[in-house]
């Protein structure tokens, strides 16, 4: 027998209230892997504590970074000492932000060697697109006994374009190029705002890079980088989970810490619903859902459009809309995993391929279900806060991953979710 953490629902309470989110998970994993390429301290602030993260603090703590000090949302990193360039994974955790870490140790020694990564099993997330920019800038890899070895005795300048505006690619390269000989331009890049926040960071340590129209990023290679503090943004995917969560429950809440410009796709998709949405200056949203919302339709795109991680919560909502709605899936092929948890609760879905057809229900029932990943656990949370009884849902060290205190912020806004300890065969 062995003991796991359950969220207990008891559905039927509406959200009301104001309520802050962290920093950007998406930008956290990044910006550590950053700090090895300046090679002296670094200070983030409004850093998420989330799984993930101290994850990866005790890997590059492994491999020589010293944290000086995580309190208050507060990360101070040191980079200067001696740094492994073979990661290893001793806890058998499985993190998919240590991808960056290749662009970063080839920028500082010239030598990555990383195991295969992990995260959310859902979809292939080849790592071909960073391993094609990096070649190009004179990098060699080879797979050698389950480790990806990269090697570059001088990494050169040159142009990329990348057949997908891949988010991860596009960190690594840029982490790459800010130390390369010669000035490097990569088209059709991410565009996401966890890129342009690792661009800040950057900049702020010495860099040289600029947005090239359209879709672009020129970045002049400097010698070296210098230590640096940076504020993260606000977590847009924790945002738009507490949107969809008010709007779910038909309540009213206000969300701060967010730059609206990062909620936008989320924003109109739920005013097409029928729910009330006002933006309040630079960093405040507010929600207000309303009873017989309207069905709509979705397509996940890169940003500008609707992200793929805000896309299990939005069907856990549309289960319950009036009308059929319609939710393509076209980033990652396994992000419909929630939905057979959600069908548990009475909600009525078709899957074909990368399209999933909601038929709207009266109401949703508890049940026991199991999260199978980060944002679909998230989107089982909103089922259970909407749905008549009480839902346990299991396996939340998934939704840990990326989300500080999910439970806390929804109780301070008046959600009835309890953490508790559940035995298991």
């Amino acid at each position: 027998m062995t003991t796991q953490e359950s969220f207990l629902i008891e559905g039927g309470h509406s959200l009301h209230g104001s309520v802050r989110c962290s920093g950007a998970k998406n930008s956290i994993l990044p910006l550590v892997a950053a700090a090895i390429a300046v090679r002296d301290t670094v200070t983030f602030q409004n850093v998420p504590d989330i799984s993930d993260l101290q994850s990866l603090l005790t890997l590059i703590q492994a491999m020589g970074v010293k944290v000086v000090s995580f309190k208050d949302a507060e990360l101070v990193l040191d980079t200067r000492g001696p740094i492994a360039t073979r990661v290893e994974n001793t806890n058998g955790y499985s993190l998919r932000g240590t991808q960056t870490l290749v662009g970063a140790l080839l920028a500082r020694e010239h030598r990555a060697m990383l195991p295969s990564l992990g995260g959310c099993n859902i979809g292939a997330r080849p790592i071909d697109l960073h391993i094609k920019g990096l070649r190009a800038m004179g990098t060699q890899f080879e797979w050698r006994e389950g480790y990806l070895v990269g090697q570059a005795p001088a990494l050169k300048a040159c142009d990329v374009y990348l057949d997908f505006p891949s988010v991860g690619a596009t960190e690594n390269l840029l982490l790459a190029a800010s130390l390369a000989e010669g000035t490097t331009r990569i088209f059709n890049a991410a565009q996401e705002p966890e890129v342009y926040d690792l661009i800040s960071f950057l900049n702020k340590a010495g860099a040289r890079i600029v947005p090239v129209f359209p879709f672009g990023f020129r970045i002049e290679g400097v010698n070296e980088l210098h230590g640096a503090s940076h504020s993260i943004i606000g977590d847009r995917i924790e945002a738009s989970t507490l949107m969809v969560a008010t709007a779910i429950t038909q309540g009213e809440t206000k969300i701060s810490g967010v730059d609206a410009r990062h909620v936008w796709s989320v924003i109109a998709k739920l005013r097409e619903t029928g729910a009330v949405v006002e933006v309040e200056g630079d960093d405040t949203v507010t929600v207000k859902g309303v009873p017989d919302y309207r069905s709509t339709d979705i397509r996940t795109l890169t940003f500008p459009g609707y992200p793929t991680d805000a896309q299990p919560q939005m069907t856990a909502y549309l289960t319950l809309a009036h009308g059929n709605s319609v939710v393509v899936e076209s980033i990652f092929e396994n992000r419909f995993g929630a939905i057979l948890e959600l069908e548990r609760m009475g909600a009525h879905i078709k899957v074909a391929d990368e399209t999933a057809i909601i038929e709207g229900v009266d109401s949703l029932n508890s049940a026991i279900v199991q999260a199978k990943d980060l944002r679909g656990g998230s989107a089982l949370v909103l089922a259970g806060l909407a749905a008549h009884g009480t839902t346990t849902v299991k396996s939340i060290y998934h939704i840990d991953r990326g989300y500080e205190a999910l439970e806390t912020k929804l109780a301070q806004l008046g959600g009835h979710v309890t953490r508790v300890n559940q035995m298991e065969a």
